[in-house]
């Protein structure tokens, strides 16, 4: 999605990451009280009860902006990230928000993980939305939400050399 990011693209990772982290299972922990370890997942399941900010009426990109996940350092990066949720294809970015209003619907529910596919062949060109382990290193079910990305092209790129 180099197009709506440009030379923004390097935090497309760091983006996703506020996702994750907001949207992560507690840790377990034996030495820590509930209070120390209460975020993720169960912060934004509360959060979506007081405040209801996914909703089937509202695009992600609008709730993401919310909950601060376009970040907080870079105007520009977060403004063309919010570009990029808000023309995702196929309604992606409503497709997100129906996938978590259906999750928080869920008690418990599932923690949510994003990341992102090459958007070609052409039928990979939409927002991908499973269920299952996406880290190998925690066995955990999540919500997985998979953005369609391409890559962007360098200035010059695809020109032949010598001409």
């Amino acid at each position: 999605m180099g197009f709506y990011m440009k030379e923004d693209d390097i935090y497309i990772s760091s983006l996703i990451d506020l996702f994750n982290l907001r949207f992560a299972p507690v840790p377990i922990s034996r030495d820590l009280n509930k209070e120390e370890l209460f975020g993720g997942i169960e912060e934004m399941a509360q959060l979506q009860s007081q405040f209801n900010i996914f909703r089937t009426d509202l695009p992600f990109s609008k709730s993401a902006a919310v909950l601060g996940l376009g970040g907080l350092y870079n105007a520009r990066a977060k403004n063309r990230w919010y570009t990029l949720l808000e023309k995702l294809p196929d309604n992606g970015d409503q497709q997100i928000a129906d996938a978590l209003v259906d999750n928080f619907k869920k008690k418990p529910p599932l923690p949510c993980y994003m990341c992102s596919h090459h958007a070609s062949p052409k039928s990979e060109n939409r927002v991908i939305i499973t269920q299952g382990q996406p880290l190998f290193y925690l066995e955990q079910d999540y919500l997985i939400i998979s953005l369609p990305m391409a890559p962007r092209r360098l200035p010059g790129a695809g020109k032949k050399k010598g001409k």
